[in-house]
């Protein structure tokens, strides 16, 4: 089967590389990616592939059906792009303003686009369904968690999804895996701290909101540096601070914006309570108060085990042991497959690009010749997994 899939890779590498491009050309923004969802859905029906749709936001659901019964595993790639305005030169560059494919996500959609291709032409030898899932709203809004809750999925039986994204920092032909937890919890936070308006000439009149923040930017710290496992990564990073109007005014209000990123479950708990207590306790002890607001984004994405076994030997029959890579660290980064991965067995693993710029760069153009051995990466992923399941 390897060799088959090798060999309609690359008879159908041009195409995939043709599709890769026009999304590229047309990108478009979490949510809105109708004209995306268009062509996924005109490429399926080519290849005879039967799909389902969502009714409120634009997901498709690719489903190949073997010949031979047999276990179901889930391929999912994702669509959106995000809104930045493009400066590579390259022919294929954005033709929507203000909107690029500075992720990959161009790459990820040709990459599924291309394994679909290939698995429905060998259906005949499959014993199993496969399942690829093109998934909107990475980037802005949880298209994942939405999507799993649709319903959509439901019924098909899914035991295990696999996932990838480009990954520049590793060069074409190596695949990047890594066991257990692989990407971060994201918990984005408001502070609001409240003191006393008044001249900033005499301060003792007034209590200083934005010395508090100082003293608070300061003290969130404490839980990276003394209130965590060295073993355990959190970052606590304040990115905007808003406040006051005058240079002689001392402010009744500041705002802080920020995010929290923790990998274990029970960090993320332990710290969302930690920054609650702490913030308002150094607000109250100089003599203010502050409103705290933590928004709960994506999961921490935690690979399973005997699934990145499954992942590091298909990259190790396909490219050689020596350009499978265990990715020594985590990334701190955020992924919506995390919610796959709370409901299924699987794994997320990276697909070398490089040389590349850095993700969501303004310059960021997914390389080509890793087209290939992502979408035999994909096919055999899923062909492997069936095989190994009861």
């Amino acid at each position: 089967m390897k060799t088959k899939i090798a060999h309609l890779t690359q008879k159908n590498l041009t195409e995939v590389i043709r599709a890769r491009r026009h999304l590229h050309q047309h990108p478009e923004l979490s949510w809105r990616e109708r004209e995306t969802s268009q062509f996924i859905r005109q490429w399926l029906e080519k290849f005879g592939i039967e799909f389902r749709v969502a009714k409120d936001f634009y997901a498709t659901i690719g489903i190949i059906r073997g010949h031979k019964p047999g276990p179901v595993v889930g391929l999912r790639a994702d669509i959106d792009a995000l809104p930045i305005v493009e400066k590579s030169v390259v022919p294929h560059c954005s033709q929507n303003a203000g909107v690029m494919h500075a992720c990959g996500h161009d790459g990820h959609t040709a990459t599924l686009l291309g394994a679909a291709q290939v698995l429905a032409q060998l259906r005949e030898e499959i014993a199993g369904t496969i399942v690829c899932v093109f998934q909107p709203a990475e980037e802005d809004g949880g298209g994942g968690r939405k999507l799993l809750a649709s319903g959509l999925l439901d019924d098909l039986g899914i035991q295990a999804f696999f996932g990838l994204h480009a990954w520049p920092y590793l060069p074409v032909g190596a695949i990047g895996v890594r066991y257990g937890a692989m990407m971060a919890a994201i918990d984005d936070f408001k502070f609001i701290v409240h003191g006393k308006s008044g001249h900033a000439a005499h301060p003792m009149t007034a209590i200083d909101p934005v010395w508090i923040s100082a003293q608070i930017i300061n003290a969130v710290q404490s839980l990276v540096t003394r209130e965590r496992h060295g073993a355990d990564p959190v970052v606590i990073s304040i990115a905007t601070i808003h406040g006051g109007s005058a240079d002689n005014v001392i402010p009744s209000h500041v705002e802080m914006t920020g995010t929290m990123r923790t990998l274990q479950p029970e960090t993320r708990s332990r710290m969302n309570h930690r920054l609650v207590e702490l913030v308002k306790g150094v607000a109250q002890t100089f003599g203010g108060s502050a409103e705290v607001e933590i928004e709960a984004g994506y999961p921490s994405l935690i690979n399973s085990d005997h699934m990145v076994q499954l992942v590091a030997k298909t990259a190790a029959e396909l490219a050689g042991a020596k350009n499978v890579v265990e990715l020594a660290e985590p990334s701190m980064g955020g992924e919506d497959f995390a919610y796959y991965l709370q409901k299924y067995s699987g794994a997320f693993f990276r697909l070398g690009v490089g040389p590349r710029p850095s993700l969501h760069a303004d310059t960021f153009d997914f390389n080509d010749d890793a087209l290939e051995l992502g979408v035999q990466m994909m096919a055999n992923v899923a062909i492997n997994c069936l095989k190994e399941m009861p």
